[in-house]
């Protein structure tokens, strides 16, 4: 996962850049699981994450192409990351996954998350991830639980 500054300077207002840094600081900088993910952010907004992910050999099958279940915790990860991004706390209620392209591993995908709907006591998210091609790899939809408001 990116450093602090890395990630700050993605996010395009002052309000926003505290939000994320909060976020940061109380999710993903304290979380092993993130810790450990070989993603970049690359831009970041209310509502919307875009992140790199890069494929490490430990992340394949035996034959050498990204697991599903990896794809789909990097897909949960980021459509997670744009509901975080409205300020809430988020836990994940399902999610659906299709499979569309194999990635190898040594290679990166790039994947852009949105949320579709916020409602008072849910968010859904859709997220796309495409390879270095521009071939899309894996689409996504989750829905998520609002446990509440993040603290300032």
């Amino acid at each position: 996962m990116a450093d602090e500054e890395n990630f700050l300077k993605r996010v395009h207002s002052e309000e926003l850049k505290e939000r994320f840094r909060n976020i940061y600081i109380g999710v993903y900088k304290s979380t092993p699981y993130f810790k450990n993910l070989p993603c970049t952010i690359e831009d970041i907004d209310e509502g919307f994450a875009r992140v790199r992910f890069d494929i490490t050999e430990n992340l394949c099958n035996y034959r050498g192409i990204a697991s599903g279940g990896i794809l789909a915790a990097f897909c949960d990860t980021l459509m997670g990351m744009a509901s975080r991004s409205l300020g809430y706390q988020v836990t994940t209620l399902e999610i659906n996954m299709n499979y569309i392209r194999r990635v190898a591993g040594g290679k990166y995908i790039t994947g852009i998350g949105q949320v579709v709907h916020h409602g008072g006591k849910t968010i859904v998210a859709e997220c796309e991830c495409f390879d270095s091609e521009g071939h899309i790899v894996v689409k996504g939809r989750s829905s998520f639980y609002v446990l509440g408001k993040f603290e300032k």
